[in-house]
């Protein structure tokens, strides 16, 4: 059996505290866990100070929001939460065939493939960015009270980064399935 947290809990941004000093993330093993967690700071936060975490696991994640006396209050329904983002990284070879593939992206997660700058928010499920991982990693970094007029957070929750192979194959073989419908359809006629 593994001892390993299944949670993270991530300050995503953090106002508050004399030095405003943002804790490392803390594995936690639950839920229940994780609200008492941020339930205490919440007590311990005084105006104007407030802070933003992230409860997260494998795809699914939550935010949740703390200010003097208060926190917001985690769902336990794990499917409850948003799955997150999916950043895929792309070589510039990987990006042009990708953007080829816009039916595909379409037939299987409906819309259109987006490119991310590293700087726009991140609203959509699946991302593509020629990024490297160290530019996607301080993109994507909580802020902290000193650097909140530098920059501004681009996720309430962190996104999975993935290598574009994985979207590639999946787009592949779906670009392939519409080519044999069609094929079937127009043989059919």
């Amino acid at each position: 059996m593994s001892t390993a947290a299944p949670y993270t809990l991530r300050f995503m941004e953090w106002q508050c505290g004399h030095h405003g000093t943002r804790p490392d993330d803390i594995p936690v093993s639950s839920v229940e866990q994780a609200q008492a967690i941020v339930n205490a700071l919440g007590y311990a936060i005084s105006q104007p100070g407030n802070a933003r975490a992230a409860l997260f696991k494998d795809e699914r994640g939550v935010s949740i929001y703390m200010t003097d006396d208060y926190a917001e209050v985690i769902p336990t329904d794990e499917w409850s939460w948003a799955p997150r983002t999916t950043i895929y990284r792309a070589t510039p070879e990987e990006l042009a065939e990708l953007l080829g593939l816009q039916a595909a992206f379409d037939y299987c997660y409906g819309g259109e493939l987006q490119q991310w700058d590293g700087t726009k928010y991140l609203d959509d499920m699946v991302v593509v960015t020629t990024l490297s991982v160290e530019a996607i990693e301080a993109a994507i970094a909580p802020v902290s009270w000193y650097g909140s007029d530098q920059r501004r957070a681009v996720c309430d929750v962190p996104p999975v980064i993935k290598p574009a192979a994985e979207l590639l194959a999946e787009l592949r073989e779906a670009a392939q399935e519409l080519a044999d419908e069609a094929a079937e359809q127009g043989g059919a006629a």
